[in-house]
């Protein structure tokens, strides 16, 4: 067995036997009649010919481009601001709470597992709303409740059972995405009061008329409240929505493995399982912000800048 592992062309290569089977029986015949020095040279011609076929097969990965780039040059700049006393509409932290929510789920894989290699996690938070006046009666918005709803997305990968050895137990890995949903509500304290605009009763203006008591112009005339008029008044004002940010997460978490059961049985030793009971104790630190209107002084004199 002869290899040839290089060529003058660098994306050409040939592992194998040097000469083909079907080519050398051809070959041993027409040796019979022919002398054996020109048999042998239209071998190496025939041979030279099927090998560059075969060994044409370039590779498909390759570098596209490359180039070095180079720093440009810069300048530094100071920010500037407009100096103070001035007004500014910016987010305010009015809350901020560490939570602690317990969840307890059951996940189903796909197949059966033989043990877990590794759980990774993320949380999101699809609800965080805000009742700033939820709060007990003749309380000057100090506290209010705060509505979280979200989800723990788990991404689960197992190792499986595929084939078992004397010694050995050898299989794939597989995974398994799950999104684990929790809610709960909790009560904050305000560190800044929440700026919350109520709508206004609606008033009603009554006007005067010292005409008819009716719409009619035959009808005698009286004084008092006009019958043919009537003038509303209406007060709306509106509040900035408040908003959540998270601020960090931390998940301590039990796995435990359901439902054990032999691989097969010839390997009664060998369990695997299908269902996971996971029991976590998520902490989530996040703050309750609203964007409002603060006065930004100017910067303070003293008697040494007089």
């Amino acid at each position: 067995m002869e290899k040839k592992y290089g060529t003058e062309d660098s994306n050409r290569y040939y592992i194998g036997d040097r000469r083909d089977k079907n080519f050398e029986e051809d070959y041993e015949k027409k040796c019979e009649k022919e002398p054996e020095k020109k048999c042998e040279k239209d071998y190496e011609k025939k041979y030279e010919k099927d090998y560059e076929k075969k060994c044409e097969r370039k590779c498909e990965a390759e570098v596209i481009s490359s180039r070095t780039l180079v720093e440009c040059d810069g300048q530094n700049i100071t920010p500037l601001g407009i100096n103070g006393p001035l007004v500014a509409k910016i987010p305010v932290v009015i809350a901020e709470r560490n939570v602690q929510i317990d969840v307890e789920a059951k996940i189903k894989l796909e197949e059966p597992a033989y043990e877990i290699k590794r759980i990774k996690k993320d949380v999101f938070l699809t609800q965080c709303k805000l009742i700033p006046r939820a709060a007990f009666p003749n309380q000057f918005l100090r506290t209010g409740k705060l509505f979280i709803a979200g989800f723990v997305r788990k991404n689960i990968e197992y190792a499986t059972v595929e084939c078992i050895g004397s010694e050995v137990v050898s299989g794939i890995i597989k995974h398994t995405t799950a999104d684990v949903p929790f809610e709960c509500i909790t009560a904050v304290e305000f560190v800044t009061p929440p700026i919350v605009n109520v709508r206004g009763v609606t008033r009603e203006i009554e006007l005067f008329s010292s005409h008819s008591a009716g719409c009619s112009p035959c009808a005698e005339n009286i004084l008092g409240k006009s019958l043919c008029e009537q003038d509303f008044e209406d007060s709306i004002n509106f509040t900035e929505k408040f908003f959540c940010e998270l601020e960090e997460i931390r998940i301590f978490e039990e796995d435990i493995h359901k439902d054990y059961c032999p691989f097969d049985s010839k390997h009664p030793d060998i369990q695997v399982f299908k269902k996971i009971v996971e029991k976590m104790v998520i902490f989530i630190r996040l703050k309750v912000l609203q964007e409002q209107q603060v006065n930004i002084p100017g910067p303070r004199t003293t008697a040494s800048d007089c």
